[in-house]
């Protein structure tokens, strides 16, 4: 097959980048041509470059003042601020290149809307669903789909394409909801890197050991401590104000609990600068020594994190998937996960985290004590589980999709 790989951003400095690079190595190891489309704002005209061994075509956000008007249009209506440059760049591109038998498209909206409407009419369109484009919270300003034009946008995607990957089942059923054919649609998870593994099965407990000596020293904490692990960009939408919330509970059951707030910060316009807000939370419930606000770290260190920490927190609000779950499955260390986000369906069936109820601090000591009492129990199952999640697993069950169109 001929695969075009439609991305809104792909280049070296791209968070996440990477699962999609080992996706593409796997189809073209089992002999298919995949290119890569992804958006620039960097020119106004098509350019090409080479990357790991794949072209990779980067269209213009704007390549006139005309589409740029356009755009402000779109943004408008719909928070995006490059819809007509994505229609226009698209149709240019379709225009110039050889057939393409499918075009794997990330989002269905932006990019599923703009590929739909100018894409070759023999091309099989295949949707994924990351969650962002088709997800309603208005109250935290996230989800394109709260905006009405967008959910018209997402129904026509919907039924133009030949089949939709969702990244989980609890996106699955949202996308049910806007009318997408239920027998077009399967929920299939992201991947996660080969570096989210350890190399050496027999040195995991030396390694974690090692992790945990690391992060015990950087920070400061107490060699008998639990140390708590969110690994997230601060934004409200991702609840970490709940596991600041959970800590006096947790310390009053006898626990010497750490928190690191590991991530990128944001500010909302409902509470400001977000890591000043949970740092001033923490002081009003007087654990501020016990929180360890840290900011952004090297993707390629997210495993000693996640390695040396007794248990990660992901306590979303609202997420569609979350890799981090898988992440810290594959380095050893359980995972507390809200049932509202699209990874805990995975967890309770493993068996290998703990599941809680969203915005509740007093559920998250809950999960916190329950792991420490479980630990070794929940440790053991979370490698093997995360083994399902390898890029090659993934990209297979893709392809066999792919394949039936």
């Amino acid at each position: 097959m001929r695969i075009l790989y439609c991305i809104p951003r792909y280049d070296d400095n791209a968070l996440g980048n990477q699962i999609h690079t080992e996706v593409i190595a796997e189809w073209c190891a089992r002999g298919h041509t995949v290119d890569v489309a992804t958006m620039t704002s960097a020119t106004r005209h098509i350019s090409t470059r080479v990357g790991d061994g794949i072209t990779v075509f980067s269209l213009p956000t704007r390549s006139s003042r005309f589409v740029a008007a356009l755009n402000r249009i779109g943004e408008w209506l719909t928070s995006y601020p490059y819809l007509w440059g994505a229609i226009d760049s698209f149709g240019a591109f379709f225009r110039t290149q050889a057939r393409y038998d499918v075009i794997h498209v990330e989002t269905a909206f932006p990019l599923g809307i703009a590929v739909m409407l100018t894409k070759p009419a023999d091309s099989k369109l295949a949707v994924t669903l990351p969650g962002a484009d088709i997800m309603r919270v208005p109250e935290f300003d996230y989800g394109y789909a709260r905006y009405a034009a967008v959910r018209q946008c997402i129904r026509w995607v919907f039924r133009r394409s030949d089949c939709i990957r969702a990244d989980s089942r609890q996106i699955l059923a949202l996308a049910l909801t806007y009318g997408a054919p239920p027998e077009r649609i399967t929920a299939v998870p992201y991947n996660i890197t080969a570096h989210s593994f350890f190399a050496d099965a027999e040195r995991v407990v030396t390694e974690k050991a090692a992790a945990r000596a690391f992060l015990c020293a950087t920070y400061a904490i107490p060699d008998d401590a639990t140390i708590v692990l969110s690994l997230n960009r601060l934004h409200p939408f991702k609840g970490i104000e709940y596991i600041v919330a959970a800590i006096p509970a947790v310390v009053a059951a006898g626990c010497n609990v750490h928190v690191l707030i590991v991530g990128h910060n944001r500010s909302t316009p409902k509470y400001g600068d977000y890591g000043a807000y949970l740092l001033e939370q923490a002081h009003t419930l007087g654990v501020a020594a016990r929180v360890h606000i840290v900011g952004g770290i090297a993707h390629h260190d997210a495993r000693t994190y996640l390695a040396g920490s007794d248990t990660t927190i992901v306590p979303s609000i609202a997420e569609s998937f979350s890799r981090v779950v898988i992440e810290s499955a594959a380095a050893g260390t359980p995972p507390i996960v809200t049932a509202t986000t699209g990874a805990s369906d995975y967890v309770r069936d493993a068996g290998c985290g703990v599941v809680v109820a969203p915005q509740s601090g007093p559920a998250i000591a809950e999960g916190i004590l329950t792991v420490i009492a479980q630990h070794r129990q929940l440790t053991e199952r979370c490698i093997p589980f995360a083994q399902d999640f390898r890029s090659r697993v993934i990209a297979a069950t893709l392809l066999d999709m792919y394949t039936t169109l």
